[in-house]
């Protein structure tokens, strides 16, 4: 990745996340995304802290910014 398609990228997501446009926050992970956090083990309750699945993502960032869903 070169510097102007990282930029690129950067500006999109920060744009999607400021916009609060789940569709287009998700739209910058693969469906087998997996995230690991220790937040989300207080917010999800799992022992693991770890998300797989766009979907499951999409649950936790709901939860935790009470974004509205638009996503389908």
């Amino acid at each position: 990745m070169n510097r102007e398609l990282a930029e690129h990228f950067t500006k999109n997501w920060l744009d999607a996340w400021n916009a609060h446009d789940l569709p287009r926050i998700l739209s910058h992970y693969t469906d087998d995304f997996e995230m690991s956090s220790p937040v989300i083990i207080q917010v999800t309750g799992n022992p693991e802290g770890r998300l797989q699945g766009k979907q499951a993502v999409a649950t936790t960032i709901l939860t935790i910014t009470g974004l509205e869903s638009t996503a389908s």
